[in-house]
């Protein structure tokens, strides 16, 4: 795959940019916990950051399909750095309240809406249409991004004690700012399509998820997949933070997962030809949702630790086929609209697993908690194998062998 000398650049400016975000996903929680003391206040700055995904998600589609692919990548990089670097700038010279905490998060989650779209979106120009293809070039995707999320957690535990966490969230910073030159430098695809090849209106993306039953059967089942997923992620900082108080155990338990993913990556890239994508999708949600009910028995460090790592695994297995399969059944003049609605739908999901991770924590404890996340994952597991049997049933028959002359 990565012989594609343009997906090999995607490749790397994504895991330059997401080798800082998975320091950041360790700092910056640790940051207000260390700085309020309170997990209810983690999970509202968890929960701004996504925010602007259910705001903005929909309308974020057409501005992708105007400018292209490639241009938002570039920008969407270019403009979070600055706003990122304002946050341990302005935490050192003793001005950062809360509020405005709360406001340069938001701010990011604004420009990071239109180039995870992109991100998407781009895929079949370099590799073709081909369901499979596009699973194994997001797989291959996932495997780099999994792998700084390994290197990433741990570097933050170590450097949260060194340096304190508003320097790792400048070292991600930095980070963007390569990852926009990369792109800028080394991508060609991804062009604006031509106002005559574009079709208009602001939910046009929509329209095309709400006709289409499977469409629309993966949405609600990433919808439910969301609210588990960052409900889980933001239980990890609290619980190194109240129950292990150490930095590290967080990157350790981020790493876990960052391991198993590595591996589940391999598996998807492996087994892309070879399993029908929805039914990869099936087995690799089942994968995620099985580990979480382990930790709703108990919390201890190995225990956590072995549930994060096959959670991992089951990560691209699920996530690589079920994009795929997004990507490619959209219309091409369509595609970016259509990967904003599933993205905006679905990430309203995400603002409510964090903030609800953190009042939980605080009303009913970790270990109810978790039951609630199962539960989530479960749910969404079961509503991804309901599209799996709408595609069965919606498949043409076999046109009958000719009869012998």
């Amino acid at each position: 795959m990565l012989r594609n000398r343009t997906l090999g650049a995607v490749v790397t400016a994504r895991f330059v940019s997401l080798l800082g975000s998975n320091m950041t996903l360790v700092a910056l929680p640790w940051f207000v916990l260390a700085t309020t003391s309170s997990t209810a206040r983690m999970g509202v700055v968890l929960a701004c950051e996504t925010i602007p995904a259910v705001v903005l998600g929909v309308p974020a589609g057409d501005v992708v399909a105007r400018i292209g692919p490639r241009r938002a990548l570039v920008l969407g990089d270019a403009l979070r750095a600055p706003l990122l670097a304002a946050v341990p700038v302005l935490s050192w010279l003793g001005v950062l309240s809360f509020p405005l905490l709360l406001l340069l998060v938001t701010a990011i989650g604004v420009f990071s809406v239109p180039y995870a779209a992109a991100s998407n979106a781009i895929l079949p120009e370099i590799v073709g249409e081909d369901t499979s293809e596009v699973a194994r070039a997001t797989a291959t995707l996932q495997v780099a991004i999994q792998t700084t999320g390994v290197v990433g957690p741990i570097l933050a535990g170590v450097l949260i004690r060194l340096a304190g966490a508003p320097s790792i969230l400048l070292l991600d910073a930095a980070s963007y700012g390569v990852s926009a030159a990369i792109v800028a430098l080394f991508v060609r695809a991804g062009r604006g399509l031509a106002r005559a090849a574009r079709r208009r209106g602001v939910l046009v993306g929509v329209r095309q998820v709400c006709r289409d039953p499977v469409l629309a059967s993966i949405v609600a089942a990433a919808l439910a997949a969301h609210v588990g997923l960052a409900a889980l992620f933001a239980t990890l900082p609290a619980l190194a933070f109240r129950t292990f108080h150490d930095a590290r155990t967080a990157g350790v338990l981020f790493a876990a997962d960052a391991v198993g993913s590595v591996l589940g990556g391999l598996l998807a890239l492996a087994l892309a030809r070879r399993v029908q994508p929805l039914r990869l999708g099936v087995i690799g949600f089942a994968a995620m949702a099985a580990p979480i009910w382990i930790l709703t028995a108990a919390s201890s460090l190995p225990v956590a630790v072995a549930a994060m790592f096959l959670f991992g695994i089951g990560g691209p297995l699920g996530v690589s086929p079920i994009s795929a399969t997004l990507t490619t059944r959209a219309p091409a003049e369509i595609r970016p609209q259509v990967v904003s609605a599933f993205l905006a739908i679905t990430a309203a999901g995400t603002p409510l697993g964090a903030a609800g991770a953190g009042l939980a924590i605080e009303r009913i404890g970790f270990g109810a908690t978790y039951v609630a996340i199962a539960t989530t994952t479960t749910l969404a597991t079961l509503l991804l194998w309901g599209s799996v049997r709408r595609t069965r049933r919606a498949a043409p028959e076999p046109a009958p062998a000719p009869e012998p002359a």
